[in-house]
């Protein structure tokens, strides 16, 4: 218990019943039966209660020790029967005080803060262990566990109207989100070398539909001749028909002069399912009618109705490394081609990563001089936005 300075002389007078100073002095004489009614009344009246006696106990409750409080109380109203009702005012404050903060127990005081976390992995792992490690106390854990469980669906249910609400009133081009990526080559000597690879890509999630849209150019001179000039622009719209069922559309333009076409356009739809729909790892499969026209480079044109099947899958591997997978076939009666588009991100910083990346396309029947497998691997500076 703190040790407390003794309190003034007069107090103590006062408390013990002794007669103040003043009245020793002489003067006119009252009524006998007069002097027990004054007395009585002015020892009835209350009196305000000394500051050092306040003080006493404002330290003892500072002390945050009960013991201490209940001692001091104690004395204070011993010695100052005229201020019971301040004390027991000054008491009962503190004691709402006490029972709006108890002591925290220390399981509970861990659960606390995982839920105040809002991470709910972490809240389902520290309450299981907490009931292991309080047997007492799990009817109030599970109890806890409830309301913040609830707690947290209506949040997230609220954030969700509220994500809702946004998407119905926003423009056509409010809300994309997408990321330019940009690379080049040189080399001298035996042979002199110069590329260019720039592409971006868009994304936007609405209600029910979901929009992407690419371009790509790539582009490369060897020795004073053009060894690669590929450019491509799709874009692609989806409707979700459920949790995981989509249908879609696909249009796409494509020039690559190197496999022996100045122009290919092609339009298709079907139907799309989700195979994986995870956090880190995501899988869609597609598959329609499509129809082509490709305009050759050696002369004339060729138009014919196709079948389209895709696949777009996406690993998060680790916070900052993501696999990416594109690929489509388009089966026709004349030729069969294979478009794969693979990427490996590494976040660098910020919204700026770094990607190599292999594509391949595949026709089964090229036009004369043309191979049938033609490969381009890009490294290239991502920034996303």
């Amino acid at each position: 218990m703190r040790q407390f300075a003794p309190l003034p002389v007069a107090i103590l007078l006062t408390a013990v019943g002794a007669p103040p100073a003043h009245a020793a002095v002489a003067g006119p004489a009252l009524p006998a039966a007069t002097v027990p009614a004054v007395t009585a009344a002015m020892e009835a009246r209350p009196l305000p209660l000394p500051d050092p006696v306040r003080a006493m106990i404002g330290a003892a409750i500072d002390s945050g020790e009960r013991k201490d409080v209940e001692t001091v109380v104690a004395l204070a109203k011993a010695t100052n029967p005229r201020s019971l009702d301040e004390i027991d005012a000054i008491l009962s404050a503190w004691r709402a005080r006490t029972k709006r903060e108890p002591e925290r127990d220390p399981v509970l005081q861990m659960l606390a803060a995982a839920m105040a976390s809002k991470k709910d992995g972490d809240v389902e792992a520290v309450g299981a262990l907490a009931k292991k490690t309080s047997p007492a106390q799990v009817a109030d854990i599970d109890a806890l566990l409830v309301d913040y469980r609830a707690k947290r669906a209506a949040e997230k249910q609220a954030a969700a109207d509220a994500a809702r609400a946004r998407l119905a009133s926003a423009k056509f081009w409010q809300h994309w989100k997408g990321e330019g990526q940009i690379g080049a080559s040189h080399s001298s000597g035996n042979s002199k070398s110069t590329g260019l690879s720039a592409g971006i890509a868009l994304a936007r999630k609405g209600l029910d539909w979901d929009q992407r849209f690419r371009v790509q150019a790539d582009y490369q001179r060897t020795n004073g001749k053009t060894t690669i000039e590929k450019y491509l622009a799709e874009y692609e719209p989806q409707i979700r028909m459920g949790d995981r069922a989509f249908a879609f559309g696909l249009g796409r333009w494509e020039r690559d002069r190197m496999q022996g076409f100045d122009a290919r356009w092609s339009a298709s739809g079907g139907l799309g399912y989700k195979l994986i729909d995870g956090k880190t790892m995501t899988l869609n499969l597609k598959a329609g009618p499509a129809w082509r026209q490709t305009e050759l480079v050696a002369g004339g044109h060729e138009s014919e109705l196709t079948g389209l099947a895709g696949l777009d899958f996406g690993w998060q591997m680790s916070p900052n490394l993501r696999l990416t997978q594109v690929a489509s076939t388009i089966v026709g009666d004349r030729t069969t081609t294979t478009s794969s588009l693979t990427a490996l991100n590494a976040k660098l910083s910020g919204a700026l990563s770094a990607r190599v990346s292999y594509s391949a396309d595949i026709d089964t029947h090229p036009p004369a001089g043309v191979k049938t497998v033609d490969t381009l691997t890009r490294f290239t500076l991502v920034y996303g936005f």
